[in-house]
């Protein structure tokens, strides 16, 4: 199954890295594909440099993740191509995993409209205005709305991710990845809606 992690100037290097340690675990069962607009390397807001196949040449399907960042903002308010291109991606897709403002981004297309969403700490005006017709959930990690999840941060990714480990394979193997991560994990308990 291809993860494919789509990346922008300034994205939360923890919010596509946490899926990625997840997924990562089992390279049997999950292909990482690191994918931006045009290709090329693209720089984390922490300075993180990674090289990206341009979106274009690589079939999206599968899982699509979206991390949030301070390049979220600039994303939905200055490139309609890139949005008009993501809409297209999340349609395709099995899976759409938002991490914080990745959220955001997603909402802009219109995939999100009447869904419910992982509240995340971001302006409130921002919100509103680019977010309109989405039930924002509070003080929950992740939720999941059909084929749409969306983490509350990048620590709540963890848990997404996990979740989704279990809903397409197995619980047990979630766990697994859980250990070999050293992350205290348990679906029970986990906060999701």
């Amino acid at each position: 199954m291809n993860v494919n992690i789509f990346l922008y100037d300034d994205f939360e290097t923890l919010d596509a890295f946490a899926p990625v340690s997840v997924f990562g675990q089992r390279p049997d069962y999950f292909h990482i594909n690191y994918v931006s607009m045009y290709g090329d390397i693209v720089n984390s807001s922490q300075g993180v440099k990674v090289w990206t196949e341009a979106a274009s040449e690589v079939l999206l399907k599968d899982i699509l993740v979206i991390p949030g960042g301070r390049g979220a903002k600039r994303l939905i308010t200055h490139d309609e191509i890139l949005t008009g291109f993501l809409k297209k991606a999340a349609e395709s897709v099995n899976y759409c995993l938002m991490v914080g403002s990745g959220a955001g981004i997603i909402a802009q297309t219109g995939q999100l409209f009447h869904r419910h969403v992982a509240d995340f700490e971001m302006a409130e005006n921002w919100k509103r205005m680019f977010t309109a017709g989405i039930s924002w959930i509070p003080d929950v990690k992740w939720v999941a709305d059909g084929k749409f999840y969306s983490s509350s941060n990048s620590a709540a990714a963890f848990n997404m991710s996990l979740g989704v480990v279990t809903e397409l394979l197995d619980p047990d193997l979630s766990d697994e990845i859980a250990r070999k991560l050293g992350y205290s994990w348990d679906i029970e308990e986990d906060g999701y809606y």
